[in-house]
């Protein structure tokens, strides 16, 4: 979630940005468990970065920390640079199958589901805030 320089767009558009960047690697790692849902061995990943976003979010430190190297971590869940930190983890599960694997298709379909409906939604968000700014541009019109 990098501040953006510009005073054209705000740290909304940036915290919107970061979110559907994040989506997209959580699709890619859904899209890989629903992939290997009959390899044998196979455990369930799981990604997480709502908490992080949120609490880079309610950081509003009135003197920010200064980072000289990317690796420094200005508070949890957030790198130097000011992207958010998120969780790549194996996903805890209550059944395993015989032959080792932890993929639950049906949860990884809604898993899915839920990460569209919410990254077509902050597409929308985005899209109506350009929209305000290309109708203010054209002078109203």
């Amino acid at each position: 979630m990098k501040v953006v320089a510009n005073q054209m767009f705000s740290k909304a558009d940036a915290v919107l940005e970061s979110g559907l960047n994040h989506r997209l690697k959580r699709q890619d790692v859904i899209v890989s468990n629903l992939v290997n849902a009959y390899t044998p061995g196979y455990r369930a990943l799981g990604y997480e970065f709502e908490n992080q976003m949120q609490s880079a979010l309610e950081n509003n430190d009135a003197l920010p920390l200064k980072t000289t190297n990317e690796r420094h971590m200005k508070h949890p869940g957030v790198t130097g640079d000011g992207d958010v930190r998120a969780d790549l983890h194996v996903k805890p599960s209550e059944s395993i199958g015989n032959d080792g694997n932890s993929v639950d298709v049906d949860k990884e379909m809604s898993d899915m589901a839920a990460n569209q409906l919410i990254y077509r939604a902050t597409v929308e968000v985005l899209n109506r805030r350009i929209g305000m700014m290309r109708y203010g541009i054209n002078g109203g019109r």
